[in-house]
């Protein structure tokens, strides 16, 4: 499974996507029984990155030229979260 999330500039810096992400990944788990959860994140996106880590996921490693973004290939690094993860 994979979540994303995007917030308003107006609500940024407030923890609006780290709640919403720990929710959505609580919720993934305890109604979808999901095993996995995966983020996706532009290697050069540092406030996504920290919502990930506030939110309890681990960084795996980077995705080299995975996505096609703007008329460029971008990295991205991959982020996971396990029903077992504290």
């Amino acid at each position: 499974m994979e979540l994303g999330y995007v917030v308003a500039p107006s609500a940024r810096g407030r923890g609006v996507a780290s709640e919403a992400l720990r929710l959505l990944t609580a919720w993934a788990f305890a109604d979808l029984d999901a095993l996995r959860i995966e983020l996706w994140i532009d290697v050069v996106n540092e406030p996504s990155k920290r919502v990930a880590e506030r939110s309890g996921y681990v960084r795996e490693g980077v995705l080299r030229s995975v996505y096609f973004k703007q008329g460029r290939r971008r990295d991205f690094e991959i982020w996971s979260r396990l029903p077992t993860d504290e």
